[in-house]
């Protein structure tokens, strides 16, 4: 079966490819191991020039040569992975797992040109952008960035027909993101979402390390593990306890190091959640949030429906149910509806209405109209929530007089105090000697599909004015030039 383009949900913890059936239908394509999805790790073999990626690469042993969780630090601009003598950003990284699935799928489905890829609805504009450097690195032309819940949205609107006002609850490895959206037979349009970066099944399974290596130094008197070798087989045990305990009330772990010795541990699930209590608070806080920025009601909410492995702890359906008064809906396989509505988006694009999930705007000084205080604040030109594609434009006044240069520092974030907002980008435009304050100045944004941003400013006096693309400087940023020479070099790697 050949296909040109796929849906894929490149995952904190795991990642997976689908394509679309001849009928309509998404279906995942297993890998090469027979696994339908892969876990998001990579390994670097010391003897042989081969990057293992999945199972194999997690259950490698030398902590110094895996990659795991790479996701996390796609926003980073300084962050590499430093393995015998090159850096590896993490668009590399990811285009290692991306080349995997792309390869395995290729061995059923024939060459693949063209993919869909998910991200996190809160995802930054560096993050996207590292995003679609990956997927071009790793041979692919990206069509399009979606947004993992509303890549989920489809696959429960094909499969189950949910209709009317939805929340997609999506707690996957590394990020909860709450979006809220409106289904009217095949048109999707989001209202809102709000999200944690660092919320996800990780960071349970983390806590509950934490709570393990208490009770193994409650009984020994002792660490848990005394190294980063260790110290991720105990949080791989963590991981497997706390899928037990979705299931079952009381379970039992063996536990300990290579020194020491094991121990036995019990633990109950309410325990576990005692221990959780801080995550499972802060993710109840976002759909609060979510519903205050969509000024809705739980009962104005027709459906919650469940995306990602952590969605099946008893927890979060108790949660979910208490606040919206009905059980929130489960399509079975929630660790990979994301993927499945990425291949259903690939042919249902013109029919999803996205929204900004950030807010652009920039630093000037602001006056009171009541007061006359004058205060440098964030100014947003393009509000969060605003549909998209946009363009939204704002006009400010210059400040000095013979001004020579304007700089034009670009935000992201809602707050206007600037200490809460991220610069990630500065236009710099060079004006005419001699021009008095208070020469208007017009900036423009617009925000395309992939929910990235452009900047432009035009002087109105001179007529001058400058674009850009928001850019980020770093040693884990690639330039185009970078990414075309590391898509030619990917051609060549072992990946297994």
């Amino acid at each position: 079966m050949a296909v040109s383009h796929v849906g894929i949900d490149l995952g904190t913890t795991t990642s997976g490819l689908a394509c679309l059936r001849p009928d309509g239908n998404p279906e995942i394509v297993p890998n090469a191991d027979g696994e339908r999805l892969t876990p998001s790790v990579v390994y670097f073999d010391p003897h042989e020039d081969i990057k293992l990626v999945g199972t194999a690469a997690r259950d490698g042993g030398d902590p110094d040569r895996t990659v795991p969780l790479i996701k996390h630090h796609m926003d980073n601009p300084h962050h590499v992975v430093n393995i015998d003598g090159r850096a590896w950003t993490p668009a590399e990284i990811s285009a290692i797992i991306l080349t995997k699935l792309k390869r395995d799928s290729e061995r059923t489905l024939g060459p693949l040109t063209e993919c869909v890829l998910t991200v996190p609805a809160n995802f930054n504009e560096l993050a996207r952008h590292a995003t679609l450097s990956a997927g071009q690195i790793a041979g692919f032309t990206v069509k399009r960035l979606v947004n993992e819940p509303t890549a989920a949205a489809l696959y429960y609107a094909h499969t189950q027909g949910v209709q009317g006002r939805i929340m997609i609850y999506d707690l996957g490895g590394g990020t909860l993101d709450i979006t809220i959206l409106e289904i009217k037979g095949d048109d999707v349009r989001i209202i809102t979402s709000e999200g944690a970066r660092r919320l996800g099944g990780s960071n349970f399974d983390e806590a509950l390390l934490d709570l393990m290596a208490d009770e193994y130094r409650r009984q020994n008197q002792a660490e848990l593990y005394e190294n980063e070798r260790q110290r991720r087989q105990a949080l791989q045990s963590g991981e497997d306890l706390k899928k037990r305990l979705s299931k079952l009330r009381q379970v039992s772990n063996t536990i300990g190091n290579d020194r020491l010795g094991l121990s036995r541990m019990e633990i109950t699930r309410d325990v576990f959640e005692e221990a959780m209590s801080r995550l499972f608070t802060r993710s109840h806080m976002l759909v609060e949030q979510a519903l205050d920025s969509a000024r809705l009601q739980p009962r104005e909410i027709d459906h919650v429906c469940l995306v990602g492995g952590g969605t099946r702890m008893p927890r979060i359906r108790q949660m979910l149910r208490a606040h919206f008064g009905k059980d929130p809906i489960s399509c079975g396989n929630v660790d990979e509806c994301v993927a499945l509505g990425a291949a259903l988006f690939s042919q249902k694009a013109s029919r999803v209405h996205e929204v900004c999930n950030h807010s652009y705007g920039t630093l000037a000084l602001m006056e009171d109209a009541a007061t006359g205080e004058t205060t440098y604040a964030n100014s947003i030109v393009i509000a969060k929530d605003t549909p998209i594609p946009c363009q939204q434009s704002q006009t400010y006044l210059t400040s000095e007089n013979d001004e020579r240069l304007i700089e034009v520092p670009v935000t992201q974030g809602e707050d206007t105090d600037p200490r809460y907002v991220d610069v990630v980008g500065m236009i710099h435009l060079e004006v005419p000697p001699g021009r008095p304050a208070g020469c208007a100045v017009t900036v423009t944004y617009s925000y395309d599909a992939d929910q990235r941003v452009r900047a432009h400013i035009t002087d109105q006096l001179s007529g001058q004015s400058q674009e850009v693309h928001v850019t980020y400087q770093g040693a884990g940023v690639l330039t185009q030039e970078l990414i075309t020479q590391r898509t030619q070099e990917f051609q060549s790697l072992h990946i297994e």
